[in-house]
C-alpha cells in the first residue's frame, strides 16, 4: 500500500536517523527523538507500509567496486514506441536510473561502467539497437560533487 502520509517531527527524526545510519537501533532512535521504543517501532512499520520507506540498503563506492565511468545518456524517441523504449533500459544492470523527461529528449539514463569500452557496448547493444530511438546524447561525468536524496 503506497500513499501520501503527513510526516510529523517524530517521523522526520526516524527518517533522518535511518538516512544517517540504516543500522541504527530502535533504542537509539527512541533516545534521540524522545519517544518510546514501541512508538518508534509502530511509526517505522507505518512509514514502510505507506511507501515512505521503500527499502533498506547500503551505499557502496562505485570506484571501490570497479565502476570508474559514469555517463548520462539522453535519449530521443519517436512517440509511437516510447513505452517499449522505456521498458528495455530498465533491464540493463549498469543502467541504474531511468527517467521519462520533458524537453528535447524523452529519457534520461544514468549508466555506471567499468570502462569506456563497456560503455560503448552498452550504448550500441542495449540503447542504440532499440526500435524507436531517434537520437542519443552521451555525457561522461567527470566529477560527482553531490548525490543525495532530498531532505525529509
Amino acid at each position: 500500500m503506497s500513499g501520501s502520509l503527513d510526516l510529523d517531527e517524530v517521523d522526520r527524526a526516524i527518517l533522518s536517523s535511518l538516512r544517517e545510519n540504516a543500522r541504527i537501533s530502535l533504542q537509539e532512535i527512541s533516545r534521540r527523538s524522545g519517544v518510546s521504543d514501541a512508538t518508534i517501532q509502530f511509526r517505522l512499520r507505518r512509514l514502510k507500509s505507506n511507501g515512505v520507506i521503500e527499502r533498506f540498503t547500503i551505499a557502496t563506492s562505485p570506484a571501490a567496486t570497479g565502476y570508474a565511468v559514469t555517463a548520462i545518456i539522453l535519449v530521443q524517441t519517436d512517440g509511437d514506441r516510447h513505452d517499449r523504449t522505456v521498458s528495455e533500459p530498465v533491464k540493463v544492470p549498469q543502467i541504474t536510473e531511468v527517467y521519462g523527461v520533458l524537453g528535447e529528449y524523452d529519457l534520461f539514463l544514468k549508466v555506471w561502467c567499468r570502462s569506456l569500452d563497456e560503455l560503448k557496448v552498452i550504448i550500441n547493444d542495449n540503447i542504440r539497437s532499440l526500435q524507436g530511438i531517434e537520437d542519443l546524447h552521451e555525457i561522461i561525468v567527470m566529477e560527482r560533487a553531490k548525490e543525495e536524496m532530498p531532505p525529509v
